[in-house]
């Protein structure tokens, strides 16, 4: 089998670096271990999109917005929240109406032929035993922890300075909730919450419970964390429970397999929680968990620029950045701890950072690509660009950019790399 481009992994960057090059005429593979499209926004549950809007600006358009719009259009769509199944539906009905778009579900690679800087081809396995030869010109790595990049040999490190990994998160959804009560409890006990949560917020994102913690853990609840925090999804009385934490080696599969056990733990431990304490929780339901579980970081290729914390802090722009981003530096530690500090703080969002081209492409291979949360970066650098509009708008870049601009890149003026690939994400034709 021989395609222009491969793209392994069908999460937010995978879907929009394989339709941007499929729409702009190359031969795309997307390949996929599960059996569904989107990654931690479906199968994880991930919500919301974090702050991806700057000054009233979209900084992530073109294929995003069309998603997004998709999603509103069957009624999926709350402010900056979604729903997950909705979201599978406008997914999949995107993706299979692309003539130069093949999707390939339950398939990973396992082997892969390398003759110096380049990969010429990749061995495919399915869970039905079949295994699927495939030739590229191009490879992209989307699969969030680098599996092909890896497989392949290409340089990855992962965690900190110490080697330790941000705390794994399994979302879950609850119902049944009164968002009256909720508001009316901010209003008469704001200590009792973040800074940021506001009584008169139109959606609701609260995070706090401090003393209902202190009260359940006195009784021996072993609650998780240090917090209650959820958001309202569309629907009536629906919120995304973004409160379990466990540590884990995130590079390990039986650590991550023990911790999966222990998010679905945790899970009903936090649900069981706010039904006896919580405020507008009394007649809630448990509606769904996540069967995959969240992870917000554990492999990062080396590309031929390493994103850093200083490029996010600074707000640094590139003569090749391709994507823009506004989310703060966001690391989620072993010890679930807040500081004072923590509970006073408010975000401000003033100017974006860019993500230049060099992080997207491996220091190892002339053929290898990445995008989303396996971008080549240092640790806090991730922890703002793993978001999912980023993530999408990496995606989108690079698919403009190896359908496009890959094979003239040495003849063109770099310092217009971002205008022309901005350009073209407004003029993708749409699905």
């Amino acid at each position: 089998m021989r395609s222009d481009l491969v793209v392994f992994g069908g999460g937010m960057a995978g879907i929009h670096c394989a339709l941007a090059a499929g729409r702009l005429g190359k031969k795309v593979l997307l390949v996929e271990q599960s059996g569904t499209l989107g990654g931690m926004a479906t199968s994880g549950l991930v919500n919301p999109f974090m702050r991806y809007w700057l000054n009233g600006e979209h900084l992530i358009q073109g294929i995003f917005s069309e998603l997004l719009g998709r999603v509103d259009a069957l009624g999926g769509i709350l402010a900056n929240t979604f729903d997950s199944e909705l979201m599978r539906v406008a997914l999949h009905a995107m993706m299979g109406k692309e003539h130069n778009l093949t999707c390939l579900f339950h398939a990973q690679p396992v082997a892969a032929t390398v003759k110096g800087k380049n990969i010429l081809s990749a061995k495919i396995m399915t869970t039905l035993s079949e295994q699927i030869e495939v030739e590229a010109a191009h490879w992209v790595d989307t699969t969030g922890h680098a599996a092909f990049a890896h497989l392949c040999g290409a340089e990855t490190c992962s965690g900190d300075e110490t080697g330790q990994n941000q705390a794994l998160t399994t979302m879950f959804v609850i119902s049944g909730v009164d968002f009256s009560k909720i508001k009316a409890d901010v209003k008469e006990n704001p200590d009792n919450f973040l800074a940021w949560v506001h009584p008169d917020m139109e959606i609701i994102s609260c995070a706090g419970y401090f003393d209902e913690i202190e009260r359940a853990r006195k009784v021996g609840m072993e609650y998780p964390n240090t917090h209650f925090f959820f958001v309202q999804l569309p629907g009536k009385g629906r919120v995304s429970v973004n409160t379990t934490h466990i540590a884990a080696t995130a590079t390990e599969s039986f650590a991550i397999s023990r911790a999966i056990n222990e998010g679905v733990k945790q899970a009903l431990t936090v649900y069981q929680f706010a039904k006896e304490y919580v405020s507008g929780f009394e007649n809630a339901t448990l509606e769904k968990i996540a069967p995959q579980i969240g992870i917000r970081e554990n492999r990062r290729v080396k590309g031929r620029y390493t994103f850093s914390t200083q490029d996010v802090l600074k707000a640094n722009k590139f003569e090749d950045g391709v994507v823009k981003a506004c989310y703060g530096i966001d690391i989620h530690k072993k010890e679930s701890k807040l500081t004072d500090s923590d509970k006073a703080f408010v975000p401000k969002y003033t100017d974006y950072y860019e993500i230049p081209l060099r992080a997207l492409i491996s220091a190892d291979f002339e053929n290898l690509f990445m995008a989303g949360r396996c971008l080549s970066s240092d640790f806090g650098g991730q922890s703002a660009a793993r978001i999912m509009p980023t993530c999408a708008g990496m995606g989108q870049a690079l698919g403009i950019y190896l359908a496009l601009y890959h094979d003239q890149l040495k003849s063109m003026n770099k310092n217009t790399l971002y205008q022309h690939i901005e350009q073209i994400t407004h003029q993708i034709p749409k699905g």
